[in-house]
């Protein structure tokens, strides 16, 4: 089953942290987010997150963004305070 994650898609609701980052399973992104959800115990909590497939090729994970993040176009290149992401 495919693999997804989710993290907030406006670069001011992400957390340096990494704690406003999922990773769910499910048959689609659809069902992986309504696992998410259901786990953080609240409905529609991801929605207007960003979604990830990470079947075909996951990346390296540091804090919540891959390594080399800003090579790939799907993941966010900001952090929240406006500044680049390692791993050019």
């Amino acid at each position: 089953m495919p693999t997804y994650a989710f993290y907030a898609a406006r670069e001011e609701q992400r957390r340096s942290d990494g704690l406003n980052f999922a990773v769910a399973v499910g048959a689609n992104a659809a069902a992986a987010r309504a696992v998410a959800e259901s786990l953080i115990g609240e409905p529609n909590a991801l929605a207007g997150w960003s979604t990830v497939d990470l079947t075909s090729a996951p990346a390296a994970f540091i804090h919540g963004l891959p390594v080399g993040a800003r090579a790939q176009s799907v993941w966010p290149d900001l952090d929240r305070g406006g500044s680049y992401l390692r791993g050019a």
